[in-house]
């Protein structure tokens, strides 16, 4: 059996899943689709995935999509190196990150890359400077809980 993954150029979300197998050193087929020929929405794409989005991961029978649930399969199916830590405090820690970051940064970090990138915003307004502010600005995660036992006295 062997992993297949499905992605494009300029994906941040596909980045993600090539990063996961390159980290987890395990072999795939790499498939880059052009865009700009809309491979992702050609008919065999749209079997994999009915969103015709990328990126889509493949492996054996099995067929996942959607980047977040892509790594959450490989972290279970294939388990080292762990992507989302070695323990409840670490895996809660690395999912409130990641929570915090599709929450508030990804949509800003998303307006400012459409505007500059694909002309989508106007430059010469606030939006932009808007959105770069919120991200430069947004507080810094807490950091991971001590996993030693404190005492109520002593």
């Amino acid at each position: 059996m062997s992993i297949e993954v499905f992605w494009g150029s300029g994906s941040p979300v596909a980045w993600r899943v090539l990063l996961a197998l390159e980290y987890k050193r395990l072999p795939y087929v790499s498939h880059l689709l052009q865009f700009s020929k809309q491979e992702h929405k050609s008919p065999q794409m749209l079997a994999l995935n009915p969103r015709g989005r990328v990126p889509v991961l493949k492996d054996g029978d099995y067929v996942c999509f959607e980047s977040l649930a892509i790594l959450y399969y490989l972290d279970l199916k294939y388990p080292q190196p762990p992507i989302f830590g070695r323990t409840p405090e670490e895996a809660g820690t690395i999912m409130r990150v990641i929570c915090e970051y599709q929450a508030y940064i990804e949509p800003r970090l998303t307006a400012i890359a459409s505007g500059v990138f694909q002309g989508n915003a106007d430059l010469s307004g606030d939006e932009i400077t808007d959105a770069m502010h919120a991200v430069a600005n947004a507080p810094p995660s807490s950091p991971a809980p001590s996993t030693a036992r404190h005492g109520s006295g002593g």
